[in-house]
């Protein structure tokens, strides 16, 4: 696989799997007639607290401003229950352990977790988080970076395209505790329109739900139509989490800094050296989970990093609602908000033939990177890449991102 590497610094809702097209230059943007509006009001909402701006030089000061901001454009704090996690089993594989956990969030809920540890290992282990991409699949959480006995043939299937192999198991073998959860609205989380009456339904669903009661659970086709209805669904699930008074990324970070919390207490793992990892979804909140918690000392963003301005005029029609924090753009940037987690390690891998970000974004998001992370002496700690691939994680590029965390982990 051929990777050019443009920044390699010394020491979603319809997402395309593998195979997608190249990236293509739309002539026209998608609104038309009111994309003017739009772009104006993005330049006059251009972020003003990066660190790049004419005035801040101490990183930890420009960290203490910003980062509690950024939490706070989240708008999702709940009263934290007391953390607690129940073993539900436990399997034993050659080389590793997994155990299936029920980890205590808030008063609503509790998140459904994987911890993978290795065998044979003496002492402290890193610890990292392996966070799932969204890929238009909803029935499946952790089973995307996870295999098992009952895999079904579509699951085998979207893994093998996507990442190539079961990239948790991979990295437990390098020596890291993975822990690996189910994101809200996916595996264990998900919408389950087959318990929705379809007399009750909204009326552009009625049909499709009908249908969905027809095939049978399991089935290729019941898969398809399950993932279908969830992905129509989001939309109203986005509208009611924001009428809530929450966003959606507010409740992706909560619960990634609740299995941090976890993870870091595991007697097995050393808290002082914590990472986190994943693709796409899996990369924003990557990028948004080191964003909000100081306690990752290294991580690797994947297929989900650019500049926001860029995505306006056709970039955001294929993205999910999961990735949007109201208001944030006129303080910061996606970039600016990942480098929150300056001086812990950040490696970034673009896809060159990814068709979700024009390619101005993704340049434009690792310079800035680049330069936020030289301005503050770090240039070590800071890596770009760019493959030669549409949207994936495969072997190669995990390869280069377990080397990443073991060298700074």
């Amino acid at each position: 696989m051929r990777r050019r590497e443009v920044l390699a610094l010394p020491g979603a809702l319809g997402l395309p799997l593998p195979g997608a097209a190249v990236q293509t230059e739309f002539p026209n943007p998608d609104l038309g007639n009111l994309h003017p509006l739009l772009e104006w009001l993005e330049q006059e909402n251009r972020p003003r607290m990066s660190f790049l701006e004419p005035g801040r030089r101490s990183l930890e000061a420009w960290k203490r401003e910003a980062r509690p901001l950024f939490r706070q454009y989240l708008r999702y704090d709940p009263p934290a229950e007391p953390l607690r996690a129940e073993s539900l089993a436990r399997e034993e594989r050659e080389d590793f352990t997994i155990e299936t956990l029920s980890i205590s969030a808030t008063k609503a809920y509790r998140i459904p977790a994987r911890l993978l540890l290795p065998k044979g290992r003496k002492g402290k282990l890193p610890g990292v988080l392996a966070l799932h991409c969204h890929s238009g699949r909803y029935v499946w959480g952790h089973e995307k970076l996870l295999s098992s006995a009952a895999d079904s043939p579509p699951l085998a299937e979207f893994r093998k395209r996507a990442y190539g192999r079961p990239w948790a198991e991979a990295l437990v073998r390098r020596g890291f505790a993975v822990l690996v959860i189910d994101a809200f609205y996916f595996g264990e989380r998900r919408l389950r329109p087959e318990e929705i009456d379809p007399k009750t339904a909204p009326g552009d669903m009625r049909e499709a739900l009908r249908r969905l009661a027809s095939l049978e659970r399991g089935s290729a086709e019941w898969i398809a139509a399950v993932d279908s209805l969830a992905s129509r669904y989001e939309h109203l699930t986005a509208k009611t989490i924001f009428a809530a008074g929450a966003t959606w990324p507010g409740i992706l970070v909560w619960d990634d800094r609740r299995s941090l919390d976890y993870l870091a207490g595991r007697p097995e793992v050393d808290p002082n050296r914590l990472g986190c990892l994943g693709l796409s979804l899996g990369g924003i909140r990557t990028a948004m989970l080191i964003a909000a918690d100081p306690r990752i000392k290294a991580a690797c963003v994947t297929g989900w990093m650019t500049l926001f301005g860029r995505q306006l005029r056709n970039h955001l029609r294929n993205h999910t609602w999961m990735v949007y924090v109201p208001g944030l753009y006129r303080q910061l940037d996606l970039p600016d908000a990942a480098a929150l987690t300056a001086p812990g390690a950040l490696l970034v891998q673009q896809c060159a033939r990814d068709t979700l970000f024009p390619m101005d974004g993704m340049k434009g998001a690792v310079e800035k990177l680049e330069k936020i992370y030289a301005k503050a002496g770090l240039r070590e700690r800071f890596r770009g890449t760019f493959y030669d691939v549409p949207h994936s994680f495969n072997p190669e590029m995990q390869e280069e991102a377990f080397a990443w965390l073991e060298k700074w982990l």
